[in-house]
């Protein structure tokens, strides 16, 4: 009888630790990956809990992109909440003003920046993650994507006139993101 796959999220807590004043970047997806974040409103639902989040203070987003089946913040944590309570509720907030469109994978997984780790990369990967998935056209910018200080990443001064990456961008190998810590 073959051995059935459990999920093992217990893991993701394995040396999780929460530094205030520390870049952190986060992935939280969709149960069973359904994509009912492409849902009409929903991701404005949950671009909205972040920037509400942000507002408040208690910490920074740098950039967010959100994806059919999943989130992918990079922000700075502040001093009230650690990184699992701010992913919750951002989960909860977006999913209660979606109308509960949909249910959220159990956990989330995170990396801390550390001082070799390059910002503007992740902020890259973050912009160029639905034009690399064949979501929309480069012409096209993408609706979930949210970076509230443009001036903190160089590529944003490359952009086209419409917002759209250059051609090679998108065509980068997938090596070009290799040596980042994204979870996939």
């Amino acid at each position: 009888m073959p051995a059935t796959s459990r999920r093992t999220t217990e893991r993701l807590h394995l040396g999780r630790v929460s530094e205030p004043g520390a870049v952190y970047f986060v992935t939280f997806v969709t149960a069973n990956r359904m994509a009912w974040l492409a849902q009409s409103g929903s991701t404005a639902c949950l671009l909205a809990a972040l920037r509400s989040w942000h507002a408040e203070g208690d910490g920074t987003v740098l950039a967010a992109t959100v994806m059919p089946d999943h989130v992918h913040v990079l922000f700075v944590l502040g001093q009230r909440l650690d990184v699992g309570r701010c992913v919750s509720r951002w989960k909860t907030e977006g999913r209660k003003a979606a109308g509960y469109a949909g249910e959220w994978q159990r956990d989330f997984w995170e990396h801390r920046l550390r001082q070799e780790d390059s910002l503007e990369d992740y902020g890259l990967y973050l912009f160029l993650n639905p034009y690399r998935a064949g979501l929309l056209s480069r012409d096209r910018c993408w609706p979930g994507w949210w970076v509230p200080e443009p001036v903190c990443f160089r590529f944003m001064a490359l952009l086209g006139p419409k917002g759209e990456p250059p051609r090679e961008w998108i065509e980068w190998p997938d090596e070009r993101f290799a040596g980042l810590a994204t979870g996939a």
